[in-house]
């Protein structure tokens, strides 16, 4: 999908980054009306390995802890290059698994707010209904990043949201089949 010998300017890494972050403070937002709880993958296990996501992604990746990199990252279903910056910043390729209490009507509710929110938010995603992934299931896919994330139910009472971003991805693994193939696995393994 993209040429191997281009580079994306950081500002598209910027806005990917904020596509994320405004994905996942919207699944809090939807859990928190849905039940109030903290939302994290600790009430159901991570059914994916750091090996298999780096088979798929073309980029050795490693379990980490999104809220604090010195925290133990099997807390977290959660996997990103690592910077080798003092920071410990993350970049990607990244992959990572949120669950909080919700349902049908959760997920319901925000497919509606991303459809009428598309055209005002910076990568302008692709809303898709996903019925294969049970009711209420749908894709937002960025338009100007290889970003895709999928909202789906785990159980009666549990959305999930699995959030992928490719933009460090070995340059053939960008593209929206490499998504899926992740996708395809972590929802198989949940089901």
């Amino acid at each position: 999908m993209y040429p191997t010998d281009v580079r994306r300017p950081s500002g598209l890494r910027l806005l990917a980054s904020g596509f994320l972050a405004a994905l996942l403070l919207a699944a809090l937002a939807g859990a928190a009306n849905a039940g109030g709880t903290q939302l994290g993958s600790a009430a159901v296990p991570c059914p994916v390995t750091a090996t298999e996501l780096s088979g798929i992604v073309g980029k050795t990746l490693q379990r980490v802890n999104l809220s604090d990199p010195a925290r133990d990252p099997a807390a977290q279903c959660a996997f990103s290059l690592v910077s080798k910056v003092s920071s410990n910043r993350f970049v990607s390729p990244q992959v990572f698994l949120t669950v909080g209490p919700g349902g049908v009507g959760d997920l319901r509710s925000l497919y509606q707010y991303y459809v009428q929110s598309r055209s005002k938010l910076a990568t302008r995603p692709r809303v898709t209904a996903r019925p294969d992934l049970g009711a209420g299931a749908f894709t937002l896919t960025a338009a100007t990043t290889p970003v895709t994330t999928a909202f789906f139910l785990v159980g009666k009472n549990v959305v999930g949201t699995l959030a992928v971003d490719l933009a460090g991805a070995a340059a053939g693994k960008r593209d929206q089949a490499t998504a899926e193939k992740i996708l395809a696995l972590v929802y198989g393994r949940l089901h």
